[in-house]
């Protein structure tokens, strides 16, 4: 980390004999802090099955509660370039995003990132076969960036109790259909 030094004043100078003037170090104000969220769920459906529903982004809406509006914006099947949107509810104020597919492996991986967002981010799905059904593991990470850093505690907190529900609320909706 880079520290400044205070330097003595003149002034300070008489003050130094009284032994009030200290170097001191001021840390400045962390410009990027990564907040990393990951979470593993098992759901009692095959691989094919969990990997489909997830893949189809217009289901977004139906188990992740903050999100009001998603699509995607390019043509053909999903894949590796894929572009779409969401429109989420942060806070109670609605944010869009676009986000593009950086990699695809059907039933094994999706991973996508954004291209235009106030929060830029990326996350990825990874399906394994477990006994019983699917082990899906979601992982999100975020930069957060001048003042909003200072919050990246309460906003790991927040946002990783966000993706806890709405992955208990994915694996209701599939294990009850």
């Amino acid at each position: 980390m880079h520290r400044k030094t205070a330097q003595c004043s003149e002034s300070s100078i008489r003050l130094a004999r009284r032994n009030y003037c200290r170097s001191f170090a001021v840390a400045p104000l962390k410009k990027h802090i990564i907040m990393n969220i990951s979470h593993d769920i098992v759901i009692n459906r095959p691989v094919k099955e969990v990997a489909a529903y997830l893949s189809d982004i217009a289901h977004d809406s139906v188990w992740q509660e903050d999100v009001l509006e998603s699509a995607v914006t390019t043509s053909g099947p999903v894949d590796k370039g894929t572009a779409g949107f969401e429109v989420r509810s942060i806070m109670g104020f609605p944010m869009r995003t676009e986000w593009t597919i950086t990699a695809y492996e059907p039933e094994k991986l999706l991973r996508f990132e954004s291209t235009a967002s106030a929060f830029p981010y990326e996350g990825s799905m990874k399906f394994s076969t477990v006994d019983g059904g699917t082990r899906l593991t979601y992982a999100f990470s975020t930069k957060t960036e001048g003042l909003a850093a200072l919050f990246d505690p309460l906003m790991e907190l927040f946002f990783g109790f966000r993706f806890r529900a709405n992955l208990d609320n994915l694996k209701r909706i599939l294990e009850t259909s």
